[in-house]
């Protein structure tokens, strides 16, 4: 969620947060605290009387009070509950907030090494910490929206780097710019969107179930590792990465790769099935400067699509003088239906998949190889250009080569023989 959006939706909800978050607050308010009350409004006096030990504030409500430009260190909040808009804003440093609910619009400083333990929000309530915030961590917190339209929802993190362990969240933001990590949590239709303000995040996910969409746009950012994860349904179409793609380990139903300009995406060891969808996996050829699928199943029925194009634009016949994609490799997977029409690569390899049918048509490909694969229907090279090729033996009428150079440009190099109509 970008900063200006964060800003808007708070202004809109500012009359009616507290309201709406269904928390009950009878604790005594942390101005009955006399001396304590009297060390968070003054740190230095605090400093004074007590140097650097750590001040516990236990089993109060914070409200109605204001800290504007405060700075916060060694302390720890047990048990409190926050209610507010904006009186919060002090920076903080090894502050920790443990067992506590939240109501409100907290728009913190900036944050170093603080702790959300067990903590917990509703509705439409955002705790987030300022710009080049460092060290936020969200351990085995809770976050539950109260309505499906994500104008309404709020969100947890910073606007700088950002730890999530543990979390189960549903309607919701996860926000981070500059590092986010995602690690054992349980996340239910919930939007992590990266904004360009802080130059792009690097965004880690593991071991994490996320049902419903994971809208990762608009979004940019500088890699994206996803590992042993369960998840529905992401999207990352538009997303801008500077550097790395991968998935690993992944269990899928759909995933939209179509990513502007990565260094490289990768797919590996993972099972994507596009359970109630006609299309398992979508990419543009031009997502990246080299792809790889690796060991990864793309689905069972015969009609499941894997969409690996465009990556140029329809009806143009002529050469690219740089395409975007150097290489993508296609190795030891199973795919249905294979869509990568209308490609531009300087090289395309498909080694050793079960195929139900490949469509490769209306591409310009610098080297294109087709070896050792099981096609079991067709494979359809209309009007592809190559300037070099080596292709598998195909059936007789299988293969599809009108307006192409495919068979002629195949029996230029040794052990390369085709077949066509």
């Amino acid at each position: 969620m970008k900063r200006r959006v964060f800003t808007t939706a708070a202004l809109l909800i500012t009359a009616f947060a507290a309201p709406t978050t269904g928390f009950a607050m009878r604790k005594n308010n942390v101005r009955t605290l006399d001396k304590k009350w009297a060390y968070l409004q003054d740190p230095a006096l605090r400093a004074r009387e007590t140097g650097d030990a750590v001040l516990e504030i236990r089993d109060v409500e914070v409200s109605g009070v204001s800290f504007v430009d405060a700075s916060w260190r060694n302390i720890r909040f047990v048990d409190c509950d926050f209610v507010g808009a904006y009186e919060i804003k002090a920076d903080m440093e090894g502050v920790e907030f443990s067992n506590c609910r939240f109501a409100g619009i907290f728009n913190f400083g900036k944050l170093v090494n603080v702790d959300f333990l067990r903590c917990s929000a509703r509705a439409n309530t955002f705790v987030v910490g300022g710009v080049a915030s460092k060290g936020v961590r969200f351990v085995d917190c809770s976050f539950t929206g109260v309505d499906p339209d994500p104008n309404r929802w709020g969100g947890m993190g910073s606007y700088g780097e950002t730890e999530f362990t543990r979390c189960k969240m549903k309607w919701t933001n996860v926000i981070s710019e500059t590092r986010h990590m995602i690690v054992g949590c349980d996340f239910d239709t919930v939007d992590c969107n990266v904004s360009k303000d802080g130059g792009g995040s690097d965004v880690w996910i593991e071991k994490s179930t996320l049902r419903g969409m994971f809208d990762m746009t608009p979004a940019t950012l500088r890699s994206l590792t996803i590992r042993d994860t369960v998840l529905e349904e992401l999207t990352l179409s538009d997303a801008k990465v500077k550097g790395d793609v991968l998935f690993e380990r992944v269990k899928a139903s759909f995933i939209d790769a179509s990513v502007a300009s990565a260094r490289s995406l990768t797919v590996r060891d993972s099972e994507i099935r596009g359970s109630g969808r006609d299309v398992s996996f979508v990419m543009a050829m031009d997502s990246a400067q080299q792809v790889l699928l690796e060991r990864s199943s793309f689905g069972t029925p015969m009609t499941m699509k894997v969409n690996l194009g465009p990556g140029r634009p329809l009806q143009a016949d002529e050469w690219s003088t740089t395409p975007l994609n150097e290489l993508t490799v296609i190795r030891d997977c199973s795919l249905p239906v294979v869509d990568a029409s209308w490609l531009e690569t300087r090289h395309l390899r498909f080694e050793r998949n079960t195929i139900g049918s490949l469509n490769i048509s209306h591409g310009r490909i610098g080297k294109l190889e087709l070896v050792g694969n099981t096609i079991a229907r067709s494979a359809d090279f209309t009007h592809t250009q190559a300037r070099e090729s080596n292709v598998q033996l195909f059936a007789k009428g299988q293969a599809k080569l009108e307006g192409s150079n495919i068979n002629r440009q195949a029996t230029r190099m040794p052990g390369a023989v085709i077949k066509g109509k």
